[in-house]
C-alpha cells in the first residue's frame, strides 16, 4: 500500500511505475509530452523545488500527486510549479471548502447519498464522466459551501487515478427543474472564488462540459463562471436546451436509469463512490495538513473587476451560451 506524507523533504521518495496499457502510454506521450525520461527528470525537479521553497511548509511529494500538475501542464515544470502554488494557496484560503473532506462526516455522507454528484465512470475515450444534478441539492438545509465541498471531494477522490489525469474529465450539469431558491445560497463572490479555485487552481483536464436546461435566471452566474475559464475550455462548453438535445452528444449508456436511455443504477453508483472515498480517506485528510505561506499570494485579482462589472449590469456575452 502506498505511503503518504506531507513532509516537504522526506528521507526517501516513492519509485514511480507506469501501470496503464500501451494506449495510455502513447496518449500521454503524444498529448502530454510524457516520456519515462521526462517524467523522472520532472518529478526530481518538482521535489527539489518543493524542498527549497521558502513559502511551502508541508506538501505531498509522492509521484501520483505531483503528476497531477505535471500532466495538467504537459510537463512544463515552471507551469506545474505555479499550479501547485495556486492549489496549496486555495486549500489555505478557503478552508470552508477544502478542510475536513472526511467521507465519514455526517453532512458529506448525507450529500453523497442524495446523489448531487455522481461519478458515472469512464466513457469510450477513457474520460471520467461526472454528473451534477443541481436540483438534488437541498438549498433549505445547506449553504453553497456544502455543494463546493462535494465537488472538491469527488475531484480529490478521482484525480489521483491515472486515467483521470491522462484522459481528463467530462462534466454533465443537469439544471432541469432547478428552483429559484438556488440563487438564495449563492453570492457573486462565492461564484467567482469557486470558479477561480476550480478552473485556475485545481489540476484537472476538462475535455467537455455539457449544461442541460440552464434557466435564464442563472445566466449572470454562468457568465461569471465562464469568465474564469480559458478560451480553450470555454470552447468545450456546450449548453443544451433539453435532455433530448444533450443526448446527441453523450454516451447514453453511462447515464443512470432515471434518464431515458441510461443503464446504470444510481444507488449502486452512489454506494460505490462512498466506498471509494472511504478508501482514500487518508489522502483526503492530508489536505488539512498541507501548508503554504499565503501572504505573497491572493485570490480575486480578476474577481473584483468581473464582479463589479456584473453588478453594474455589464455582463459579457458568450456565443455558445444559449439558455432558455
Amino acid at each position: 500500500m502506498a505511503s503518504f506524507t506531507v513532509e516537504k523533504c522526506p528521507q526517501s521518495y516513492d519509485e514511480y511505475k507506469f501501470t496503464l496499457d500501451e494506449r495510455h502510454l502513447e496518449k500521454a506521450r503524444n498529448d502530454l509530452n510524457e516520456t519515462d525520461e521526462n517524467r523522472s527528470q520532472s518529478l526530481a525537479q518538482m521535489r527539489e523545488w518543493i524542498a527549497k521553497h521558502p513559502h511551502i511548509q508541508k506538501c505531498r511529494t509522492d509521484s501520483i500527486f505531483l503528476l497531477r500538475f505535471l500532466r495538467m501542464r504537459k510537463f512544463s515544470v515552471p507551469m506545474a510549479q505555479e499550479s501547485l502554488e495556486r492549489y496549496l494557496t486555495a486549500l489555505r484560503s478557503f478552508p470552508q471548502w477544502f478542510r475536513n473532506l472526511d467521507p465519514l462526516d455526517g453532512e458529506i455522507r448525507h450529500l453523497n447519498k442524495a446523489g448531487v454528484l455522481t461519478n458515472l465512470g469512464r466513457d469510450l475515450l477513457g474520460r471520467t464522466v461526472v454528473l451534477i444534478r443541481v436540483r438534488a441539492f437541498d438549498t433549505e438545509r445547506f449553504p453553497s459551501a456544502s455543494l463546493i465541498r462535494q465537488i472538491m471531494l469527488l475531484l480529490e477522490t478521482t484525480i489521483d487515478e491515472e486515467e483521470s489525469q491522462i484522459n481528463g474529465y467530462v462534466v454533465v450539469a443537469d439544471y432541469l427543474a432547478v428552483s429559484l431558491k438556488l440563487l438564495s445560497v449563492w453570492s457573486l463572490t462565492d461564484v467567482s472564488n469557486t470558479a477561480e479555485s476550480l478552473f485556475q487552481s485545481f489540476p484537472m483536464r476538462i475535455q467537455e462540459i455539457h449544461a442541460i436546461g440552464v434557466p435564464r435566471f442563472l445566466k449572470i452566474l454562468i457568465d461569471l463562471t465562464l469568465s474564469y475559464m480559458s478560451e480553450k475550455i470555454r470552447n468545450r462548453v456546450y449548453c443544451h436546451k433539453s435532455l433530448d438535445d444533450a443526448k446527441k452528444h453523450l454516451e447514453l449508456s453511462l447515464l443512470t436509469t432515471d434518464y431515458e436511455g441510461g443503464t446504470q443504477n444510481p444507488d449502486q453508483l452512489t454506494e460505490d463512490f462512498i466506498k471509494c472515498a472511504e478508501r482514500k480517506r487518508t489522502q483526503l485528510l492530508l489536505m488539512d495538513e498541507m501548508e503554504i505561506d499565503t501572504s505573497r499570494y491572493q485570490f480575486g485579482g480578476q474577481q473584483n473587476t468581473v464582479v463589479s462589472e456584473i453588478e453594474a449590469g455589464m455582463v459579457g456575452s458568450f456565443k455558445k451560451l444559449n439558455v432558455d
